[in-house]
């Protein structure tokens, strides 16, 4: 009887795993692609959304390496023109970016901000570096949370 009821529970607990709560197929995907740069150049990175619809609202937290990279500036794209936006980069190595527009966006692979780095001039040997993507919130123009994914790919620096 017992071994009956432990068998039960482990069904249990492998259907509510199983369950699509929250279906990470249907989750936009925000992302970083891998791109590559020498000492002393400038890059434009961007920061990508695979789909959406009704986007109204967007805080991105991104960390990077200030003693390789150097923040420039950051800027809407064609795409996301209809949003306002702002970025604090006070703090060397961390930026915040917040969007936001009464009526929602929708696309398919399209750049949220584009942010421009310039790579340290005195790096000597090749190496990987990230923007991290610390924190993400998605919102709609309803107001309601857009479950996300994150994938950030390397930046590889060669001297």
């Amino acid at each position: 009887m017992a071994r009956m009821s432990l068998k039960f529970i482990y069904l249990l607990v492998f259907a509510f795993m199983m369950t699509p709560w929250a279906s990470p197929a249907s989750a936009a995907q925000v992302s970083i692609p891998p791109m590559a740069g020498k000492p002393g150049q400038v890059l434009d990175i961007p920061v990508m959304i695979d789909q959406v619809d009704n986007l109204a609202g967007v805080k991105l937290v991104i960390r990077y390496e200030k003693q390789i990279l150097v923040y420039r500036k950051g800027v809407k794209t064609k795409y996301t023109g209809s949003l306002m936006h702002i970025i604090n980069d006070k703090k060397p190595g961390l930026l915040i970016a917040v969007m936001a527009g009464a009526r929602g966006i929708q696309g398919k692979d399209f750049p949220i901000l584009v942010f421009t780095f310039q790579i340290a001039r005195d790096l000597k040997e090749r190496l990987e570096t990230r923007l991290e993507i610390q924190e993400v919130q998605l919102m709609s123009d309803k107001l309601k949370d857009i479950a996300y994914q994150i994938k950030v790919s390397p930046l590889t620096i060669t001297p």
